[in-house]
């Protein structure tokens, strides 16, 4: 073997102890497993933050859905008189499109904002919250706006007395839309992505463990300067093949 400015180089550049080129530090610092705790805790936070999100999804539901005109017939009992009122459908339809939109965002924030914890853990927050946040909170939040009024009108209206009842949720379909869409969103931006470990965009899959080291985006093993085809080596100045040498223009 000779040295920087021979004819050949090191046989192994990227020195002793290397896995692939990459320093072992790098390695094992990257494909090390995520702490158990840390998973736990950005999943379980991910899934009650959600949750608490369903009361202004609720709120917003209550506001644009349309309300249900009914008239009272006396003793606490209600008829409408449209025996299929639209108003029930829009009130679903409201609630399809908002959870689907909710379902969408939270799954988009999560997987930008948590780069460094994605992975079926952050997925199962994600989905399990979500499910909480269209199945319980959601309904119940909205559907308690002006009940209450609604609740007393109805004790003490006379026959033939109208009132505009507040939107409720008449289906099991809307409820399930934002776990669904996150679910959705999710697996399609992990199956998209071109990083193998989910953590830091960019990464080239079959290069080597993911890293923000340097090294990784510099030239392959044994093709950088100092190894045996680069400046210095066998084919660069000096090394008997390049000019000056006893094989160049003006060599014997």
């Amino acid at each position: 073997m000779t040295g920087p400015g021979g004819g050949y180089g090191l046989a192994h550049p990227s020195g002793p102890g290397d896995v692939d080129g990459y320093p072992l530090g790098v390695v094992a610092e990257r494909t090390a497993r995520r702490p158990w705790r840390r998973t736990l805790v950005v999943s379980v936070s991910m899934c009650l933050l959600i949750l608490a999100l369903g009361a202004p999804l609720g709120l917003l539901w209550a506001w644009l859905a349309p309300s249900v005109p009914v008239v009272g017939i006396g003793h606490g009992d209600i008829t409408f008189n449209d025996p299929s009122p639209e108003e029930y459908i829009a009130a679903d339809g409201w609630f399809t499109l908002l959870g689907l939109g909710f379902g969408l965002l939270v799954a988009i924030a999560a997987w930008m904002v948590l780069r460094r914890d994605r992975g079926p853990y952050l997925l199962l927050g994600v989905v399990a919250g979500a499910l909480g946040a269209g199945y319980l909170v959601a309904p119940r939040i909205g559907e308690m706006i002006g009940r209450g009024d609604y609740q007393h009108w109805r004790d003490t209206a006379q026959q033939g007395a109208t009132y505009l009842a507040p939107p409720e949720v008449h289906s099991l379909g809307p409820l399930l839309v934002p776990a669904f869409a996150a679910a959705i969103a999710l697996t399609l931006m992990a199956g998209w992505s071109n990083d193998p470990d989910l953590d830091a965009p960019g990464a080239r899959p079959g290069y080597g463990p993911n890293t923000d080291e340097p090294a990784l985006d510099g030239p392959e093993p044994g093709y950088g300067p100092g190894s045996g085809y680069g400046l210095g080596s066998g084919f660069s100045t000096g090394s008997g093949h390049g000019p000056g040498s006893s094989h160049g223009p003006g060599s014997g």
